[in-house]
């Protein structure tokens, strides 16, 4: 078994040859669609508790800095990927249905999650997870070819775009709420607190980016900053992936060079996601899969969904658009590397056991084949010569 400082050795080694691995495989067209966040879980867990057992076993507490730092990235990723421009520039109706339909299959998720007797912490983690959804496995499909119907496929993409607000927003203000406290006036504070932090650090970093023009100076500028996140965030006993996404959409809405953080922030996303994985699969250990955590997320959210595609049909109906792609609510079932980074956030507080990872993770391949099958077969389905021409 490796101690801290060599287990930080091999996860940095790991997250660089897995990044490469991943551009070489993409370049070189041989990828399979989705599944290699599943993949490196599964190398992590050889590695890990499950396998070899190379990291220590109380790694969330040896190499708790790491994923820190990890998770915050994940969160000022998503900040600075939310434009209001962009928002203002869709329709209303088009952004009401991007925010509720995946904030209907959470809060229903997690209804029945707290119903089938899963507490509170972990049901709070299913339903941010339930929210979740990608729209990298549609991008996968688009190299191939058009879609059978334009329409459907740019309102899944657009709803798999905005799902990642509600679902942080629920899991950030949720996991803040049911930390341990003082009472009210040491929560209100904490809140207080966080949103301050990221407010001045998001200022800060825009006014620091003025002055800063080479990549790696900007990129060194944001570590800086997501350090200093992580740290205050759990110093204040606040949610960092949450406060990290305030200060980057603040960054994004109010600095004209919001493009120079997100193209810095995207040089190490590879390796620090693959990081957080790793970490994910060497921290499970072999156990049963929770059975009602599995069901909840694959039943009731496959079934919220599939109401939600209708929502969405109908909507798009009322505004003169037809959508000829059978139970479009499909298309939202794949989850993307937030599930897991939500995941691991909730190993790390203690809200989640290896049961619950082991169900939620079953239920996150089983929810990506369905995906995948349905746009295979009917949203790409090429029946004709007007294929991908919405009549």
């Amino acid at each position: 078994m490796l101690k801290g400082t060599l287990a930080f050795v091999l996860l940095l080694f790991l997250a660089l040859a897995g990044a490469d691995l991943k551009r070489r495989l993409s370049h070189g067209g041989r990828r399979f669609p989705g599944f290699e966040s599943f993949v490196t879980v599964l190398i992590g867990a050889g590695l890990g508790n499950a396998g070899f057992r190379l990291f220590p076993p109380d790694l969330m507490t040896v190499l708790r800095p790491v994923v820190l730092l990890g998770l915050t990235w994940i969160g000022l990723l998503v900040g600075l990927q939310f434009d209001l421009r962009l928002l203002r520039s869709i329709e209303p109706w088009q952004r009401w249905t991007g925010f509720l339909v995946p904030a209907g299959a959470g809060l229903a998720s997690g209804a029945a999650a707290l119903a089938a007797g899963i507490g509170l912490g972990a049901s709070l983690v299913l339903a941010a997870v339930a929210m979740v959804s990608s729209p990298r496995l549609m991008g996968v499909f688009l190299r191939s070819g058009p879609p059978a119907d334009r329409s459907t496929m740019r309102l899944i993409r657009l709803v798999a775009a905005l799902a990642s607000t509600p679902a942080l927003l629920l899991y950030g203000a949720g996991t803040t709420l049911i930390a341990p406290s003082d009472g009210g006036p040491r929560l209100l504070a904490a809140t207080l607190g966080g949103t301050a932090l990221a407010i001045v650090l998001g200022y800060a970093t825009i006014m620091l980016l003025r002055r800063e023009h080479e990549e790696i100076h900007v990129l060194a500028l944001l570590v800086g900053v997501v350090a200093l996140l992580a740290g205050a965030a759990t110093m204040i006993r606040v949610e960092p992936m949450l406060t990290a996404a305030i200060a980057g959409s603040i960054i994004a809405n109010r600095g004209h060079l919001a493009h120079r953080a997100l193209k810095a922030a995207h040089a190490i996303e590879a390796p620090m996601l693959t990081a957080i994985l790793v970490l994910l699969g060497a921290w499970w250990l072999p156990h049963v899969p929770a059975l009602a955590a599995c069901g909840v997320l694959v039943a009731v959210r496959g079934i919220s969904l599939l109401a939600g595609g209708e929502v969405i049909r109908g909507a798009a109906h009322r505004h003169g658009i037809q959508l000829r792609a059978r139970c479009p609510g499909l298309g939202l079932l794949p989850h993307g590397p937030l599930a897991l980074a939500l995941l691991i956030g909730g190993a790390v507080t203690g809200s989640v056991d290896a049961a619950f990872a082991g169900g939620l993770f079953v239920a996150l391949v089983i929810n990506h084949a369905i995906g995948e099958i349905w746009m295979h077969g009917v949203l790409f389905a090429q029946t004709g010569p007007d294929a991908g021409v919405n009549r």
